[in-house]
Formats: structure tokens, C-alpha cells, sequence
């Protein structure tokens, strides 16, 4: 917000703060009127996410009396951090913001790991603490590389694996806490990480399946009845067929859809800074008759046609359709009687499914291992396969008795 302010000199300084800018700008001017007319413009512009050119001050260059909110909004201007990291680093420009380049040391970067685990405001879980002091260490990184004359080093990247964990002292100071605590309040808990290793159990997916097609609980008074539950029921099939991430299965057009060469041409949704980047996935004779029929009684109105009636074409409105399917499948699995699935388990259900497909007449897998993370979306050596693919110990020991 722009402000103005007479000085003793009889000039005008106008003063602009904004989240956009990495510290306050300060201009003069002869007359109020012509501070005023460039306040009232330059805010119009930053009420519009855009940062005037005079006011990006490429060679502006953190000093360690800074505060830390001046890094990270400098780095954030740079256009370099993950739409993930963004999320986290405005947080912390507004949590850390205060504190000066200068205090980050080894001490101080331990302190505050401390503080994500035992204030009662946070409480983070371990995953959390791991990601706030990457992206933190990210920006640092940075600034450590813009900056002349600095002769430390990244305190965050000193801090020993497994410190975002709760260890035993942790769980000490936790308990004396929570007993010396104001009766009512908040309890300060041990939180742990949390592996999603729910697969779909022998029939579920039969249960899901007739739910959306309108079977009624008998303990229910009504069923699931909404207009485009058919197309749910598809995405759904599609989904625990394929593998495919929510977003990448909503926002498939008719022309992704190419059944002629039994594959679906994907567009990854996993991609920094907005590159594209396309895979193809093949189509399961399971899915196959499931699309035929779909496409069949769907209009045709070309090949770029969105063949789910979910999403408007919007960019800037997938997180609320992601997030509005996400309830719906939890609502559906709720009705089936599938306690704890949610709609990501079943990228995982899919995973294990073509790691243990096999060749109708050899019996053989049916793929190579180096196939799979291709099919998935996943780079070249990742760990990925190793956190999708949950093997259900009574399907291993099958194959030894069956």
C-alpha cells in the first residue's frame, strides 16, 4: 500500500509496501498530487500480482543486517522456487520474517526445528519440518550465491538426518507440557509421519462400483443419485486402471483418448515452473470397454474436448476441483463401506496392479521393471516405485501355496 508523507524539505515521499516487493520503496516527488497519482497506480499494479520494472530492484543485494523476509522475498521474485515452495515460503516470510540474516546459525536453525515440533501453535508433523527447512535452505542457498563477501555457510544443511523425527527428548518436554498445562487446552501430541499403504481389499471395488451405479444401502435411506455420478463412476474405473494422478485424469480431452492404439496420451502434472511434459500409458482390456461405451454416448465435439464434466478448462481452478473430487470419492468410498480409502490410494492400488499383471499365456510379468515409472509418471531412477508398490503378504504367500 502506497503512502505519502510531506518531508521538511517541502518534497513529497511516497512510501510503497507490499508481500510482491522484498522491502519498502521509497520516492520523492515535487507535489503531492504527483505521489498520489503514481501511489494510486503502482498499487493497481500490485493488486494485480505485477511488480513495476523501476520497482524490481535487480541490483538490490541482501546484506546480513537484513532481515530474512528480505531474502526470501527477493528469492520468490526470481521466479526459481516450485509452486510447492511458494506455498511454504510465504508462510515463513511471515513467521521468520523478523529475524535477521545474521542470527541463522547452527544454534538458532536447531532452535527453530525445536519450536516446529513443542509450540503449541504448530506441532508439526515431521513431514511438515522437513519441508519448511528445505524450502528455507533453498532460499538460503540463494542468497548465499548472490552475495559478496559472506564467509558462512548454510547452517540448515549442518542440521543431522532424522531431526525433524520426535526422539526421547522430545517426548519428555512434550509430556511435562501437557502436565503442566492450562486445563482445556490443547494437548501437544508425538506426531509421526503417516504411510498411505491402503490398497483395495477382495471386493471393494465391486462395492464402489455398484454404490455409484445407484444400489442402495439397506441402512441408508437414499443412494447415490447425482446427475454426473456415470461420469464418476468412469474416472474412478479409470484411475484404479491406470494409475493416473487426479488431476491428469479429470483434464483428459477426447484426443488424449486414443483407444484405436489401446494407450492414453497424458499430460504429467508434475512439472515445475509450468513446463509440459507428455506420456503415454496403455489402456487394460479391464478399462477398455468402460471408454468405448463412455466415448460412444459422450457428443463429439472434437479432440479437444474434456471428456469429464468436472472441471471448465480453467487453470486456476483445478485445486478446487481436485479438492471438490477428492470429498466426493471420500463420500463414495464412505457410502460402499470402504473404511480409511481415499482417492490417492488408489494410484497405489494401480501401481501394484502392473507390477503383479502377467502375460495371459505365458504367465510371465507382463512388464519389465524399468517400464512401470514410465507408465507412472516418474523420472528415471526414482524412489517412487518403492513407495507405491505395497504387496499384500497374503498375495505372496499365494503364489508359494496356490
Amino acid at each position: 500500500m502506497a503512502s505519502v508523507r510531506e518531508t521538511r524539505t517541502g518534497r513529497f515521499e511516497l512510501t510503497i509496501r507490499n508481500k510482491l516487493l522484498p522491502k519498502p520503496v521509497y520516492l520523492t516527488f515535487e507535489t503531492r498530487e504527483e505521489a498520489d497519482a503514481y501511489g494510486k497506480q503502482v498499487d493497481m499494479l500490485l493488486a494485480a500480482g505485477v511488480v513495476p520494472a523501476d520497482l524490481a530492484r535487480t541490483d538490490a543485494e541482501p546484506k546480513p543486517t537484513e532481515k530474512l523476509r528480505f531474502i526470501i522475498g527477493a528469492w520468490m521474485n526470481t521466479g526459481q522456487p516450485a509452486k510447492s515452495d511458494m506455498e511454504i515460503l510465504r508462510l515463513l516470510q511471515i513467521e521468520l520474517g523478523k529475524v535477521l540474516i545474521a542470527d541463522i546459525t547452527y544454534k538458532w536453525a536447531e532452535a527453530w526445528v525445536k519450536s516446529m515440533k513443542l509450540d503449541a501453535s504448530k506441532n508439526y508433523a515431521p513431514s511438515t519440518i522437513r519441508k519448511r527447512i528445505g524450502s528455507l535452505s533453498r532460499c538460503f542457498d540463494w542468497w548465499l550465491r548472490q552475495a559478496d563477501g559472506v564467509n558462512f555457510g548454510n547452517p540448515l544443511k549442518l542440521l543431522p538426518r532424522g531431526l525433524a523425527s520426535y526422539n526421547g527428548k522430545d517426548r519428555e518436554e512434550i509430556a511435562q507440557a501437557n502436565a503442566a498445562g492450562v486445563p482445556g487446552a490443547q494437548a501437544l501430541s508425538v506426531r509421526v509421519d503417516v504411510s498411505r499403504e491402503r490398497r483395495l481389499f477382495p471386493g471393494e471395488q465391486e462395492k464402489i462400483e455398484r454404490a455409484m451405479a445407484g444400489e442402495k444401502r439397506p441402512d441408508r435411506e437414499r443412494a447415490l443419485d447425482a446427475p454426473d455420478m456415470p461420469a464418476l463412476s468412469v474416472l474412478f474405473r479409470l484411475i484404479v486402471w491406470t494409475g493416473l494422478r487426479l488431476r491428469e485424469a479429470y483434464t483428459l480431452t477426447r484426443g488424449q483418448v486414443q483407444l484405436d492404439a489401446l494407450k492414453l496420451r497424458v499430460r504429467t502434472s508434475k512439472q515445475w515452473h509450468g513446463n509440459v511434459k507428455w506420456r503415454e500409458v496403455p489402456v487394460r482390456p479391464e478399462l477398455l470397454p468402460v471408454l468405448r461405451e463412455y466415448l460412444e454416448v459422450l457428443p463429439n465435439e472434437g479432440a479437444e474436448q474434456l471428456i469429464f464434466p468436472f472441471w471448465d478448462g480453467d487453470p486456476d481452478e483445478m485445486d478446487r476441483v481436485s479438492h471438490k473430487l477428492s470429498n466426493r470419492f471420500r463420500t463414495v468410498f464412505a457410502y460402499a463401506d470402504c473404511q480409511g480409502l481415499a482417492e490417492h490410494d488408489l494410484r497405489h492400488e494401480a501401481t501394484c496392479r502392473w507390477y503383479e499383471m502377467r502375460h495371459p499365456k505365458t504367465g510371465d510379468w507382463m512388464f519389465r521393471e524399468v517400464e512401470i515409472p514410465g507408465m507412472m509418471g516418474w523420472a528415471p531412477g526414482s524412489k517412487m516405485p518403492q513407495r507405491y508398490a505395497s504387496f499384500r503378504a497374503e498375495d505372496l504367500a499365494a503364489r508359494m501355496y496356490g
